[in-house]
């Protein structure tokens, strides 16, 4: 015989198992979300070492504040980074922040060099892996950041007394930033899709 009791405890168990697949069901999804943000917000982990390069410094007017280079020069400036260890990454997916002074500039693979450079005809894009050219970035790879172009300034009125220094503008950029030799030059290697920083850190130019 049924009794009022018993006909209400198969709808309550059935609403009971409901939420508890519910609840289940929300905090495997939000787990599974929690794993894809906290991957795609972690910068590789990798040491890099940096050197200046500087291959050659020439311009013909020192007064002028622009590049006037003597004929069929070319000077392949900048800075080498080489992989040290730790997480490869594609060139593609960094881009170079460099601070010299107060003025801080971003440079990628995607920037193109102005037309008037000194790098020369062969290279094509500020950031130009050295060697294994596959664009992915391993333990033992070098990739270079090319200067586009270098100038000696001299105005003793404003402390430049034969000044050399490198520089870079990409094409169509407003701005640009200049390093002067034997000063300090500040940079970060910046994962784009984090938007984190893989390294950072300082050399003098010489």
């Amino acid at each position: 015989m049924k009794t009022v009791g018993d006909s209400a405890v198969s709808p309550v168990v059935g609403v009971m198992l409901m939420l508890v697949v519910t609840i289940i069901i929300a905090a495997v999804v939000s787990a599974f979300a929690g794993g894809l943000t906290s991957d795609s917000s972690k910068a590789p982990q990798a040491t890099l070492s940096v050197t200046g390069v500087i291959e050659g410094i020439e311009d013909t007017a020192e007064d002028d504040w622009v590049p006037t280079y003597p004929a069929n020069f070319t000077a392949k400036n900048g800075l080498l980074f080489e992989h040290k260890g730790g997480d490869g990454f594609a060139l593609s997916g960094i881009y170079v922040q460099i601070q010299s002074q107060d003025t801080k500039y971003d440079i990628s693979s995607y920037d193109k060099l102005p037309a008037a450079n000194c790098t020369g005809p062969d290279v094509t894009s500020y950031l130009v892996e050295v060697g294994d050219n596959d664009g992915y970035i391993s333990p033992g790879d070098k990739f270079m950041l090319y200067a586009d172009n270098c100038r000696i300034d001299h105005d003793p009125t404003y402390g430049f007394n034969h000044a050399p220094q490198i520089s870079w503008k990409p094409e169509g950029a407003e701005g640009g930033i200049a390093a002067y030799l034997n000063t300090l030059i500040e940079y970060k290697i910046i994962d784009k899709a984090s938007g984190k920083a893989i390294q950072s850190g300082s050399l003098t130019l010489h």
